[in-house]
């Protein structure tokens, strides 16, 4: 009885779907200045990825910043309250904008690239 309980459990979970960590050519981490600034970052991969939603979040998995393409641009944005991302498909090029940190403590977001089977996490940091 206790392994049909076990199968039970185990087996919807085979089928769950997790989507694969990928690296799309932009790198890792992107450290910006207490000052603000904005930051432009071209993809290093030789066939550009089809990003097809970026998302930014905090450490808690919250924020309602998903960017999809706007209507008659080549260009995908999300925005916080303190950092913008734009994707630009046409160029392979990421725009970080940062806004000017007043709040005396270093800030940390994270930036997701979804080609919709795999994803790129970058984190941008801004110092103190």
């Amino acid at each position: 009885m206790k392994l049909l309980r076990y199968i039970l459990l185990i087996f919807p979970l085979l089928f769950l779907s997790c989507e694969e960590e990928e690296d799309f050519g932009f790198p890792s981490k992107i450290e910006i200045s207490a000052n603000g600034e904005s930051v432009d970052i071209k993809g290093a991969n030789d066939l550009p990825p089809f990003i097809q939603q970026i998302e930014l979040l905090n450490y808690n998995g919250d924020g309602n910043n998903s960017g999809a393409f706007i209507d008659g641009k080549d260009c995908m944005e999300a925005t916080t309250d303190w950092l913008t991302v734009k994707y630009y498909s046409a160029e392979y090029k990421l725009v970080v904008i940062a806004e000017p940190n007043k709040t005396n403590k270093k800030r940390k977001l994270y930036l997701y690239l979804y080609d919709g089977k795999s994803r790129q996490e970058i984190t941008v940091v801004q110092s103190k």
